[in-house]
Order: C-alpha cells, then structure tokens, then sequence
C-alpha cells in the first residue's frame, strides 16, 4: 500500500476516470511533403498514397521497374480480444496484400495499382523470380505470379511453411537477392520449423534429402533453382541490406547497424564453439541511444512512461522517457543508387519508426568489419513535424534513389508493450486505410528515370548505351543476353543486380565469354565481381585460368570474393583441380606480407575457405594468418 498510494496520487485525474489521449488528425497527401526536414538540400517527393497504396512495409521492384509492395494491413492484429502477450495468433484474419504499382506516363509518380494478391498474414517482404515473386507471410513463404498480364497473380503457390506466427515484430522479412544468387530471408526471433509444402516443387525443386530445418534466432537462405535451404546468422527483427560486395547487415530495435561478421555455416564445422555473436554492433547501441525528431511526443507515450518512472519498473532506459531516444530501429539499407552524390554510397540508411525519422551513417571499413559513423551531429537526416509519419523501410529504386514506406498510422506501437487501460484508450488500427511512398530525392537533380515502363504515348528519356544498341532504363525483361552482361558495369546497383538475376533465369550460356571479358576488363570493380559471381554460381563456367587474374585484381574487394568463389569450387571432384586451386590459395596467402586493413578481409577469407578442408596442405598459411592477425 505505501507503494501503491503515493503514485496513484502522482497520476493525473484522466487515469482515475478512464484514459482519454486526445488525437491527432492525419495530413492530407497534398501537404504531406512540407512536414519534413531533409538535410544536404534533398527533399522528401510523394509517389504514392491512399488510396492507390496502404500500409506499405517493403517494396521489390521487377525487372520493368513495376513495384510490388508488401501491404501490412493485418498489423499488429485483426482480433484484439483475443491478441494475447506471448502466444501465437491464429484467429488474426489474412488481409494483407501485395500491390503493384505503375507509373504508366513515365512522370517519376505512380498512378496504377492493382491487387496483385490478398489473403495473406503478415506480408513483410518480397523478391522477384523468374515472372513472379516470393513473398514472406507468417507462418508461410509464398510464390505468386500473374500468367495473363491482368496485374493478378493467378499462381499462388506456399512453398514454405511452419514459422510461428507469435510477436508481429520479430516476424521473417525482407527477402533479398545475394551475390551467390541466394535469397537471403531475415528471420526474425519468433523461431519455428522451414518445412517444404507438398506441391511447391512446381515451382521449386524439393531436394530428396530434404528435412525440415528447426529455425530458432536465425536468418536463412535457398536458392530457387535448386531448393537447397540454409540456416544464417542473424535473427535480427526488421530490415536487412547488402552492400556491393556482399557483405550483409541487419538493424534491432536498439541496434542500429550490426554487420553478420561470422556466417552461420562456418560455425556449425565446430558445435561446440562458444561464439557470443555472430554480429558486430558496427555503430553504438543499447537504451540511451539520442534521437532529434521534431514531432511532438505522443501523449500516451508519456503517460506510460511517467507511470513506469512511477512504479519503478526494470525496462529499458529507452521505455521510460517519452521521446528523444532510438526505440525501434528498422529497414535498414545501404545505399547503392546513381542520383545522389558519390559519397553517399557509403551510407546506411535506418529508420526510426516510432520518432518519426530516419538517419544515415557513414560505413567506415574497420578489418574484417565496420564502423557505422553518425554524421549529422544532434540532427537527424529527415524529421517529420507529423506524428503520422512511420517510416520503416527502404529500397534502392530503378530512378537511382531511395523510396521510403510510410506506413502511415497514428500509433505505431506493439500491443504487448502497452498497459491494458492504455491499450484500450488508444486505436492501434487508426490508419490501416492509409499509406504513402516516397522518393528521397537531392534538389534540382534534373529529370530522373521513369519508375516503369511507360506507355508508348510518353517514351522516358533514361536509356544505357551498350555496346550492342540502346536499352530503356526501366524495361530489362526484354533486354539480350549481351545487354545484361554490359549492365553489370552499370552505376545503379538496381539495373546490375536485376540485370544478373535476369541472366541467372535465362541459363544462356552465349553469356560466358562476355562475363569472361568483362570479369577481366570491366570498368567498375562492382562489374568485374558481379561477372564472376554470373560465372560461377549463376551458369557453372568458372575455371581455374578465370581465377588467376581476378586474384591480381586492383580491387581488395574483388579479391575477397573471389577467394569465396574458389571456396565453392574446392569440393569440385578431380585431383588436378583441387591441387590447382590449393596452390592459389597458398599463393595469394604468400602475398599478405603486411597487417594492412585490405589484407586482413583477405586473410579472414582465406581461414574461412580453407578451414573446413581437411585434405588440403593449408595447416602452414592457416598458422601463418593466425599469428598474423593474433589481435583482431
């Protein structure tokens, strides 16, 4: 009682009658955009909104730059009597969507949607294949595709099933491609079991030793055309990003930036390694972390804090202000477009849904790792003067920029988090019918590549010069096999990584020896590693005389993959190989003479490849690399 009474007297006359937050009013699309404040002269532009778009988390766009976008309108629930803390959620509804969306006039804006599919729980994220798209939806891993241009997916295929459908945040998501040619799928913390569904392998093979995979804090990967599943480090809850050269981070609630250093499946050569984490916290985390919204806090946010102070609860520091700190970083993505300035490949870009905001920080490589650098002092790099605004994911689009989903709700929070008079004071719902799309765009950058493909009436002006003809910008699903070799070279991390998934669909093997060329002579570093990685994983042609130049190449980066290329290829059958390729190792291992940052990358890539090769003569370089590198 001596605890109780002093904080009821502390609490304000609205909880002794019933809690009454007052609430805030939407902003109409219109006027949306003069909310923000962007920093380095860029501008927030609306592309989309209700009611062509609602509730967007994620967006895939295919190969004629068409987007398809995630729609949670299911978030956090769709029975709230029966939404209980802690226990999985089977009589919430499936109406989540997948939308696509065209800019059919080439003007840079969308204005056709269709539905492309509904009934579904939870979509977070998808990633093309072959006309269609994969598409996460706990508990299940769809494929979906439209056969009649209606703008309908009229296949509808489950291909994976038995992941737990349990906390609305810590759900799988964001499928991505990787430069193996592997979808890489965050799998959140919910845990579960990858089961194959009977059926699916018409559209994805079933390998006969194929066993339902536990799943437990884990991200995981397959590749479609094979239907080999994997496990990966992570278990991150939202939001996952490659850079160019393969290296994936993933972002937690309080942890920002966290680089995947040590792959799960070097990991599992030895159960009984005590590994803290896979992970490097690459920028500061945990609970004090600032933010600098210019959104005013939520009332009832700081009502429950206050309460909490009051009670003395044991939570985070970050629960027990109203506003003003890191409480839910997601969608993290680094960006890899040609709009903005050159240094500002070297960003990642993380959302803070709850305050409103995003932030950029600078990826600084750190040995085998990185550093995530805050850049803007007490600023954030794009606030919103409306509560409304909830971004919480992003995605390097065809026109060279990032496009932010906004999934646009007046309350962004979890159920589970809330008090239940709270609870019932606030509508976690109050905007499912709402959502807009946004393009991060640097002022006075000029015209910018259409979204899709446009009509006839209104041809875009954005084309790539090949050696072969002229290519649109947006409409890659008719281009040769000589064009999508070329755009490998492109600057756009979109056309390159579209441009190689197209050639791994295809199978052409009139694609080798342009690949071959270009692995030697590209331009572009990114260009020289995406063709290696075409070669090898995509069409099986790489051999050991590909190699040798590659391991020369100017770029450390480069290098680094091709040493995991020739990793792949030592299983090869064939004594000659395996000597050939044990001998390149060895070689390349000779020529780290220093404790250079490029040579560690270099020399931890070498342990992980050799490492699990026991036939191999490796003992004396791993030896060599270990006592070199005995302080990293």
């Amino acid at each position: 009682m001596r605890l109780i009474l002093p904080c009821l007297l502390c609490l304000p006359w609205l909880f002794l009658r019933g809690l009454d937050f007052p609430s805030t009013p939407p902003v109409e699309p219109q006027n949306a955009a003069k909310t923000f404040h962007v920093l380095d002269g860029f501008e927030m532009q609306l592309i989309a909104a209700e009611p062509l778009v609602t509730d967007p988390v994620a967006i895939t766009y295919d190969a004629d730059g068409r987007a398809y976008v995630c729609e949670m309108n299911d978030y956090p629930y769709t029975d709230k009597a029966a939404h209980k803390p802690s226990q999985e959620n089977p009589t919430d509804a499936h109406i989540g969507k997948v939308r696509l969306l065209t800019d059919t006039d080439g003007d840079g804006t969308f204005d056709k949607a269709t539905i492309f599919a509904e009934g579904l729980s939870w979509p977070t994220g998808a990633a093309c294949w072959k006309g269609g798209i994969f598409v996460t939806a706990t508990p299940d891993v769809w494929y979906l595709k439209d056969t009649n241009d209606d703008g309908v997916a009229d296949v509808r295929q489950k291909v994976f099933t038995g992941f737990k459908k349990l906390n609305v945040q810590a759900v799988m998501n964001n499928p991505i491609w990787g430069l193996d040619h592997r979808i890489y799928i965050a799998g959140g913390s919910n845990g579960g079991e990858i089961q194959r569904v009977p059926g699916s392998e018409s559209v994805m093979p079933i390998p006969s030793d194929f066993k339902p995979l536990p799943i437990k804090r884990n991200d995981f990967s397959f590749d479609p055309s094979t239907g080999d599943v994997r496990l990966e480090s992570g278990g991150a809850r939202f939001g996952q990003t490659f850079d160019d050269w393969g290296n994936r981070f993933l972002c937690n609630i309080r942890n920002p930036c966290q680089h995947v250093v040590l792959p799960y499946r070097y990991l599992a050569r030895n159960p009984y390694l005590v590994v803290p984490s896979a992970l490097n916290d690459c920028a500061e985390a945990g609970d004090q972390l600032p933010v600098w919204r210019t959104s005013p806090p939520e009332p009832w946010r700081e009502f429950r804090a206050k309460r909490w102070v009051q009670e003395g609860s044991h939570l985070p520091k970050s629960e027990l202000v109203g506003a003003g700190v890191v409480t839910s970083s997601s969608g993290i993505t680094v960006y890899r477009g040609d709009a903005y300035p050159k240094e500002y490949r070297d960003f990642a870009f993380v959302a803070d849904v709850a305050g409103n905001l995003f932030y950029r920080m600078k990826l600084v490589p750190d040995g085998v790792t990185f550093k995530a650098v805050q850049v803007d002092g007490t600023k954030n790099f794009c606030t919103s003067d409306a509560l409304w605004f909830r971004p919480v994911n992003f995605v390097n689009a065809p026109d060279g920029c990032l496009h932010i989903c906004d999934m646009y709700r007046e309350v962004i929070e979890h159920p589970w988090s809330i008090p239940d008079d709270i609870h019932a004071a606030v509508d976690l719902l109050r905007g499912k019918d709402k959502g807009r799309i946004w393009r991060l765009a640097p002022k006075k950058s000029g015209p910018l590549s259409p979204l899709s493909g446009a009509s006839q009436s209104k041809q875009p002006s954005n084309t790539f010069q090949t050696a072969q003809r002229t290519v649109r910008a947006t409409l890659l699903s008719s281009a040769s096999t000589t064009d999508l070799v070329a755009l490998l070279d492109h600057p756009n991390a979109w056309h390159r990584e579209t441009a190689q998934r197209l050639l791994f669909e295809r199978q052409d093997k009139a694609a080798v020896e342009p690949l071959r060329e270009l692995v030697k002579s590209g331009k572009t570093a990114q260009g020289r590693c995406l063709a290696l990685w075409c070669m090898h994983e995509g069409l099986k042609a790489t051999s050991v005389d590909d190699l040798e130049g590659v391991m020369n190449d100017d770029s450390e980066w480069v290098v680094e993959n091709a040493v995991q290329v020739i990793e792949e290829m030592l299983p090869a059958p064939g004594p000659d190989l395996l000597a050939d390729l044990s001998e390149e190792l060895l070689r390349l291992g000779n020529l780290l003479h220093d404790t250079t940052q490029e040579s560690a990358r270099i020399s931890f890539r070498l342990m992980l490849a050799v490492g699990g090769h026991r036939d191999l003569a490796a003992s004396p370089l791993l030896t060599e690399l270990a006592e070199k590198h005995c302080d990293d």
